[in-house]
């Protein structure tokens, strides 16, 4: 995940999504919830990245830079480490069990656990810098995506194992599975999304991200069949995931290192790093709607979504600018931000 910097803008190029403006707005409009920030759960001091969010155990994950972090949805108890590991990125649910595959930056490891005890599963070498990740139950394979390494490593969870690497041709973001043998992952200095056959085990093809510079999050819409990669200078694409075509800009915050598509409301949700998050609503035909700016916090860069409840989780510190126009983490201020409707 990019350790990233800042500023703001929001409307919707509608001239981009192609078609009638008006006809795009009667399409695709629809109210979007009045996110406000409910409540706060302080933790240790040190470095966050992604996010997720089980539902069923009414449980929030964190990655941080000394591991993994635990809230309790209920009663806002707080975990401090559920596991130790050196600069955690990714806490990735294992779809069916009661594990998680979270990945070590810091030593370039996946680690397997149960995410109920902590207890450890495995640690299984992968490439440089392991960030993203994501999970594919139709193959039983986990995806790592190596920000170092320009690769993505295959693990097999059931056995434990690496089953091989993928060369991408440049440096990857976030991936998503479409649950039709294709993990598309965001290649973050080409500005294209590359397609990976998960049963061929290669590159099938790219598509372009025109207009996107440095995509990170992405998410997609089995639906329209549509993909939205959310880029750092403060726009998402909507690209169709079968033909490549560009369907669209969206206007986001500046920084946006995440993306999240709820496909019962509708809902896509793009925060950003300057203290933004912004909403929208997919028709069914993959057009989008006007979008709304939330006012999150500056540094809340990547989300978590519980769909059970709608609610929206976010990481971050309070900064104060350093020595080089470089932020600077204030001791004792991490805090993970619950969004909700009052």
């Amino acid at each position: 995940m990019s350790r990233a910097v800042l500023v703001a803008g929001l409307a919707l190029s509608l001239a981009s999504c192609g078609g009638d403006p008006a006809e795009t707005s009667r399409e695709a409009a629809g109210d979007q919830p009045g996110l406000a920030i409910l409540a706060e759960y302080g933790g240790p001091d040190g470095g966050y990245d992604y996010l997720s969010v089980d539902s069923d155990a009414r449980r929030l994950f964190a990655a941080r830079e000394f591991g993994v972090m635990a809230v309790d949805l209920d009663t806002g108890k707080v975990t401090d480490r559920l596991i130790e590991a050196n600069d955690v990125s990714a806490v990735l649910p294992i779809a069916g069990t009661n594990e998680m595959l979270s990945t070590v930056y810091g030593d370039n490891q996946a680690v397997l656990f149960d995410r109920s005890t902590g207890d450890e599963i495995a640690r299984i070498a992968v490439g440089e810098k392991p960030d993203a990740a994501a999970y594919d139950p139709d193959s039983g394979l986990a995806f790592v995506m190596n920000a170092g390494g320009n690769s993505i490593s295959l693990i097999d969870v059931a056995d434990r194992a690496p089953v091989g690497t993928i060369a991408v041709g440049g440096k990857p973001e976030a991936g998503v599975i479409d649950g039709k043998g294709h993990l598309f992952v965001n290649i973050e200095d080409t500005a294209e999304i590359a397609v990976i056959d998960i049963a061929a085990r290669k590159v099938a093809r790219r598509l372009a991200l025109p207009g996107c510079v440095e995509p990170t999050g992405i998410a997609y819409d089995a639906l329209s069949g549509i993909l939205i990669s959310a880029c750092h200078n403060g726009v998402a694409k909507l690209i169709d995931a079968g033909s490549g075509a560009d369907k669209g800009t969206v206007q986001v915050g500046q920084n946006a290192d995440g993306a999240i598509f709820d496909p019962n409301t509708r809902l896509a949700y793009v925060p950003a790093k300057e203290g933004t998050l912004t909403l929208f609503r997919l028709a069914e035909t993959g057009a989008a709607g006007a979008p709304t700016s939330v006012p999150t916090r500056y540094g809340a860069r990547t989300a978590a979504l519980d769909p059970a409840t709608g609610r929206v989780y976010l990481s971050t510190v309070d900064f104060t600018r350093g020595t080089g126009d470089e932020d600077v983490a204030t001791p004792g201020t991490f805090r993970i931000l619950e969004l909700g409707t009052k």
